[in-house]
């Protein structure tokens, strides 16, 4: 462990800011070892007008649970500065095996902090959104998730999944990818340490390589390669289904209260590089993306939303393929939501919505949008343990939907369809 955090403080840090006092407090027995985590069971039962894969049920119930143990050592050098390591480790999937989505060392410092390593980006930690602590978190929660190896919106999700960006609600181009995070020192903070003023910024080399994964390839070869590449048969695929190399975030986040009522902000901008392909006549739009969120509460009410535009990150820009004629006119990707949440002792209850849409089928005329709708509540019964009750509403419009080979077109026989699903979850939480 003493060698490790060494070699990691050395090649994260700069300008000394880990500084000679670290190599006297790196003992084992220095170490502080915090475990947290939570393990939710929900009940749910969806029902949707569309099965257009023979074995997908109409209407389902089932049970699905996860189990999440957070393991942080971390110790204080003589200078203040404090370092240390964080893994989370998940027993969620449906093949009964044992996973992990976060894994890095840091340090903190009067400098401000950074993390290396599998970890979120600066904007999915801190981005602002419609407020959605009720219910399994609205239209950000658990309607992706689902029985056996589906979803709860069977069909839909990837159709939502891919109008509302990948994670819903924040900048999702390097998530869960091997990066660098630098935090500043919060500025014109009031008496609460999470108050006021902090900015970010982010680079992952390259958001498919997880843990030890290295990635030495530049490009994709072949059409069908490269249509592939941010793309499936001449759909818009979402942004984390692209593989993208450089990639930079940078934002900045405040939170504050004044005479009673709360104020939290964030704007977050990411670009990185398309791949390059081995067809020259293909080639796709580098990332951008930007993201802004606002939110205000008082006595207990919290009201807010947010806006992303990826823009026509991905998209086909030149190509042999039926795709490349009508690229240019084509929908950006791009959603919003918007939410309100009442919290009074015990008792939280909130209704949030999701607008999202983009090209669908580049062969095609028209775009695909997409509508989530969530109603819920969550009741304390004891300290750290929650009962949450939740509804929501999918609508998913096809004008230019999905191909109808694919899997996950939801169109029926027409690619003009209309197509809607209804989901009731009921969740049990134990937070520790």
């Amino acid at each position: 462990m003493k060698n490790s955090l060494l070699a990691g403080c050395a090649a994260i840090a700069f300008a000394g800011l880990c500084g000679t006092a670290v190599a006297g407090d790196t003992a084992p027995g220095k170490f502080d070892v915090k475990l947290s985590g939570d393990a939710y069971f929900t009940a749910g039962y969806t029902g949707q007008n569309s099965a257009p894969v023979a074995t997908d049920r109409k209407r389902t119930g089932d049970f699905t649970n996860r189990f999440r143990l957070q393991v942080t050592p971390t110790a204080t050098a003589d200078n203040g500065l404090e370092y240390g390591a964080n893994i989370r480790i998940r027993a969620w999937n449906s093949t009964g095996t044992v996973d992990t989505d976060q894994a890095y060392i840091f340090a903190d410092g009067k400098w401000g902090r950074l993390e290396g390593g599998v970890t979120p980006g600066p904007n999915t930690q801190y981005g602002v959104t419609a407020p959605s602590g009720f219910g399994t978190g609205g239209v950000f929660g658990d309607w992706s998730e689902g029985p056996g190896t589906a979803t709860w919106l069977n069909n839909q999700n990837t159709y939502l999944a891919g109008t509302f960006g990948g994670e819903y609600n924040t900048i999702t181009g390097n998530n869960w990818a091997t990066k660098v995070n630098y935090f500043t020192p919060r500025f014109f903070a009031q008496e609460d340490a999470n108050t006021g003023l902090m900015a970010a910024i982010s680079y992952t080399p390259h958001n498919v390589n997880v843990n030890t994964g290295v990635s030495r390839v530049k490009g994709v070869g072949g059409a069908a390669a490269a249509d592939s590449f941010c793309s499936y048969a001449g759909v818009a695929a979402p942004l984390q289904g692209c593989g993208w190399s450089n990639i930079v975030e940078a934002d900045m986040f405040y939170s504050g209260s004044f005479n009673g009522v709360s104020v939290s902000t964030s704007f977050g901008y990411e670009q990185g590089n398309a791949a390059a392909t081995t067809t020259t006549a293909n080639s796709f739009n580098d990332l951008k993306v930007y993201q802004f969120g606002l939110q205000l509460g008082y006595a207990g009410v919290l009201f807010g939303g947010g806006y992303q535009s990826a823009g026509k990150s991905g998209y086909t820009r030149s190509s042999t393929t039926a795709a490349g004629a009508a690229v240019l006119n084509k929908t950006a990707q791009s959603s919003y939501n918007l939410g309100i949440s009442y919290e009074n002792g015990p008792a939280l209850v909130g209704f949030n919505y999701e607008h999202g849409e983009d090209a669908g089928d580049m062969a095609l005329a028209g775009a695909r949008k997409a509508d989530l709708y969530s109603v819920g509540a969550t009741y304390t019964l004891a300290p750290g343990l929650t009962t949450s009750l939740e509804y929501l509403y999918s609508s998913t419009r096809n004008q230019a939907g999905f191909n109808s080979g694919s899997a996950d077109y939801i169109g029926g026989n027409s690619l003009t369809g209309s197509k809607n699903a209804n989901l009731i979850l009921w969740k049990n939480v134990v937070t520790f």
